[in-house]
């Protein structure tokens, strides 16, 4: 089933899998992404950066996240939590190889 415009879809049989190389491949993986981009900036206990009227969590082109934490080793772990959540849901996991953390004020074993 599927919600367009509010509107829930009758039960379909999805017969083929979208691919990679599919050009609506791109597509469902954005609308799937937005709802863990949602999820992170809602969460209360992530604590972004903030401006003046402002709160920065995460930024997203394609498949990767920049991520704005005010107490990286408070909101981290409900930050994982999140993504590890969306991950069992849509199938997806972190790239442990291609993921990189920089801190600011913060030593290698914290």
């Amino acid at each position: 089933r599927i919600i367009i415009n509010g509107e829930t879809t009758e039960n379909f049989r999805i017969m083929k899998g979208v691919r990679q190389g599919c050009p609506m491949s791109p597509l469902i993986f954005i609308l799937t992404m937005e709802v863990l981009l949602n999820q992170i900036r809602q969460r209360k206990d992530i604590i972004g950066l903030k401006s003046k009227k402002e709160e920065y969590k995460v930024q997203a082109f394609a498949d990767d996240l920049v991520l704005f934490l005010e107490d990286p080793m408070e909101s981290g772990t409900y930050l994982i939590q999140e993504l590890e959540e969306y991950g069992m849901v849509a199938g997806l996991k972190i790239n442990k190889d291609k993921t990189k953390v920089i801190t600011k004020n913060l030593t290698e074993n914290q």
